[in-house]
């Protein structure tokens, strides 16, 4: 794939593995296959996308978009992709491209209500372990 597909179709496939994993549906199945699938796409996704030959990144990527699927249909998606589909209906973006400039500001405006609303909510603990995952950083926070 050219690079710029490889982008917009692996930030899309990272937020089908953040969303589930974030999910009030979640569970142990989806939990697993979201950690590995984006502990692989943050290793991964800049090589296939700077060095799209790379075999290795490549399946990196192909097995993070499969666990992400998987985790969709069984942990359901989040508001990211409840607004990047009526978003690609009206402008001509990729949608990965959507998802991609929609899911910081998610993801920050869903922290900042739940601290607000429910300081004690186990969810934080998610949000702290996808910092980590995507980072590779065990002291990092969201």
């Amino acid at each position: 794939m050219p690079p710029e597909i490889t982008a917009t179709s692996g930030l899309d496939a990272l937020t089908q593995l953040i969303e589930p994993y974030l999910s009030s549906a979640s569970n142990p199945l989806t939990d697993a296959l979201c950690r590995e699938g984006i502990r692989r796409i943050s290793r991964a996704l800049l090589c296939a996308y700077e060095k799209g030959e790379d075999v290795q990144a490549r399946e990196d990527m192909s097995l993070a978009s499969l666990f992400g699927g998987l985790a969709l249909a069984n942990a359901k998606l989040g508001a990211v992709h409840g607004f990047a589909g009526p978003l690609g209906g009206m402008f001509p973006a990729p949608h990965g491209a959507i998802c991609a400039r929609l899911l910081p500001i998610v993801m920050e405006i869903n922290l900042k209500a739940i601290r607000e609303r429910a300081p004690k909510d186990p969810i934080l603990k998610r949000f702290t372990e996808v910092a980590r995952l995507l980072t590779g950083d065990d002291q990092r926070s969201p």
